[in-house]
This record gives structure tokens, sequence and C-alpha cells, in this order.
């Protein structure tokens, strides 16, 4: 295998366990994105009130003059102490789906996101439920990566077997796709209405439907290009299965995309 090719497949395959392995949220509740923002302008304005008044406050009441501003059907604030020079808040949906509980706290450094232990204290009645939709979530993308790498791995296993020969862009082709697949069904499995369309989704959404574009013309033009007559047949079998990937994955994305966020 050539040293150019070589370093393509590596790369693609880099990007793909990466894809499937990004511990960082690129999914995210409405309610879990304003109640962090809330906590942010808490914190503003706890830093306004002491510039004023020497202390921190432990009264919201007394931060509305702050411009703290907040739905307070939809996120729950609560500073559970203050003093002169550290203080603690919490910020979590009222109606919590996730289970994510945001915390300002001087004494332990600052901003973070409760661990399990603590999310506990706050999150009460729904816990439960909540931790069986996160773990059912778990299993589907677990099944997920094992699929995506499994392709992998065949891919790697054609790469090694049918280089070369003119069968160097159509297998490039096949992994290219992958990162499509992958990305939708990502999104099949998380998007709902509930979730903010933040820009990493779109770039992500528009990066996939630009991949399965390309990955459908490389794929195209090489069958178009005689190889027919002298291709082996489980190359052919993999260029079809490429564009079905890439086909399927492409309408994915767009079905969501329309079905989800139509604006």
């Amino acid at each position: 295998m050539s040293s150019f090719f070589t370093k393509r497949i590596l790369l693609i395959s880099a990007l793909l366990l990466f894809q499937t392995a990004c511990g960082t949220p690129i999914f995210e509740n409405q309610s879990d994105v304003m109640t962090r923002q809330a906590l942010f302008d808490l914190m503003k304005a706890q830093e306004a009130y002491r510039a004023e008044h020497g202390k921190y406050s432990a009264e919201l009441a007394d931060l509305k003059k702050y411009n703290l501003e907040y739905h307070t059907g939809i996120i729950y604030l609560e500073i559970p102490s203050a003093g002169k020079s550290e203080y603690r808040a919490i910020a979590l949906p009222a109606e919590s789906s996730t289970a994510r509980v945001f915390v300002y706290d001087t004494a332990k450094g600052g901003f973070y996101e409760a661990d399990e232990v603590e999310v506990a204290n706050y999150v009460l009645g729904a816990l439960n439920f909540i931790r069986g939709e996160k773990e059912k979530q778990k299993t589907n993308i677990m099944f997920a990566a094992i699929l995506l790498g499994s392709l992998v791995i065949l891919g790697i296993r054609f790469a090694l077997n049918y280089k070369g020969g003119g069968n160097n862009g159509v297998l490039t082709s096949y992994f290219i796709s992958l990162f499509p697949l992958g990305w939708a069904v990502a999104a099949l499995n998380h998007l709902n209405t509930d979730i903010v369309f933040s820009q990493k989704i779109m770039a992500f959404s528009i990066a996939a439907i630009i991949a399965s574009l390309a990955s459908i013309f490389l794929t195209s033009r090489w069958m178009l290009n005689r190889k027919l007559l002298t291709a082996q047949a489980p190359v052919l079998g993999l260029a079809g299965c490429t564009l079905f990937i890439a086909i399927v994955s492409a309408g994915a994305m767009l079905y969501t995309l329309y079905k989800y966020y139509p604006a």
C-alpha cells in the first residue's frame, strides 16, 4: 500500500474513532443550555454586587438589579451559602430530563458540572428514570460504535487485499462514506425538538452531507471510468455498498434537519 494512500486511510480512521469517542457534549437540551447561561449571569451579577457591597449576596432578589433574569418555570437557581469572599450557587432545569446540575463554588475552584453523586442531592424523583434512559442511549452508542468499527476493519481488509490497480479511489471513497454514516447514526439517536441546534451540529451536518456527496461522486466516477470491465467482484460490491451508505447517510441527515429544524 502506497505511503500516501496509507496516510489517508489512517487519517480517516482516526477521525472516525474521534467521532465516536468524543466526550464533549454536542447534543444539548435547550433547558440545560439556558440553565448554564443563567448561572453564568449569576456569576457576573455576584461580582458586580461584591464590588458595590464588599461581599457576595445570598439572596437572588439582590442580584436582579445586575441583569440577572431567568425563567423561573424552566430554571431552578439557588445560592446555598455566601460570604465576604466566597459563595456557592447551583443551577438545574426545574424539570430535568438529563440530570445535569451546574455549580459555581469558590471553595472548589469555580464553575463545574456536578458528578453523579452530587446530582443525586438535587435531582430526586426522576433520577432513576433519567439514568435508565441514559443507559439505553449508551447501549445504542456502543452498538453504533461496534458497527462503525466493524466497517472500518472491513475497509482496511479490502485496502490490504485490493490496493492499487485503479482501486485506491473507490477504497478511499468507502472510508469517506463512514464519517457521514457515523454522524447520521448519532443524529438519529440524539436529535429531537428539545436539542439546541448549535454551530457544532450545523458544522458536522454540513460536513457529513458534503462527505456523502463527495463519496457518491468519487464512486460514480470510478464506476463510469470503465473500471467495471476489469474490476474484481468484491471491489464492485464495495463500490455498491459505498453508494448505498453515502445515499442513506445524506438522506438521513436531510430528513433530521428538515424534521427538527425546518427554519
